[in-house]
């Protein structure tokens, strides 16, 4: 089976999604970080080829196209996920918004439940975000150009500002200014606008 007719599904489902712009700004920057040398391609081709190569990019086009009330279109996603399966410890769970261009590293359990995921996001392995306890009712909400590194936890009703690194295994309970790069457990800012600091997140 040539890639062409593997990918007829999933790029008629592209070509025809409300969410088109998002998953060409996906494409590009996943084109961008693994292989630039693509970036003269069409986005088709390269969409292809990210669906072929990188199978926890399938999971993100998956929650792009959203849920169909459609039985023929049900039928047409269900037989897609056949053909390029998602990875199933990549996890999108009760999440109402991800901006364009998001990022992850690779699928290997990564849990995500978001008020809201800014643009230009990176998630890496490991990586939990949901809730604190179960009698929560809101989810955290991530600004935009967040790093957050491996095995990090973001949980409970907080927000995590723009441009801000979490470093590997921190665990973030509270909310977190813009431009700065939280570390530990408990997540403290160990940098704020480019300079070292060791400050107590907020309460």
């Amino acid at each position: 089976m040539t890639q062409k007719i593997k990918s007829f599904l999933h790029t008629l489902f592209f070509k025809r999604s409300t969410a088109k712009e998002l998953i060409e700004a996906d494409v590009k920057r996943w084109v961008q970080i693994h292989k630039p040398e693509r970036s003269e391609r069409t986005i088709i081709e390269n969409f292809v080829w990210l669906l072929e190569t990188h199978p926890e990019y399938r999971n993100l086009f998956y929650f792009r196209l959203g849920r169909f009330t459609n039985f023929s279109s049900r039928v047409m996603l269900t037989l897609a996920k056949i053909i390029y399966k998602p990875v199933e410890s990549f996890i999108f769970s009760e999440i109402a918004q991800i901006g364009p261009a998001l990022f992850a590293e690779n699928g290997n359990v990564i849990l995500v439940g978001a008020e809201k995921i800014g643009k230009n996001c990176w998630l890496n392995p490991g990586v939990t975000i949901g809730y604190k306890t179960g009698r929560e009712k809101t989810l955290p909400i991530i600004g935009d150009n967040v790093y957050i590194g491996s095995g990090a936890r973001i949980l409970g009703s907080i927000t995590i500002g723009d441009n801000v690194m979490v470093g590997a295994n921190a665990v973030v309970t509270r909310n977190v200014p813009s431009n700065c790069t939280v570390a530990g457990v408990p997540g403290r800012i160990v940098k704020r606008d480019g300079i070292r600091v060791n400050e107590p997140l907020p309460r």
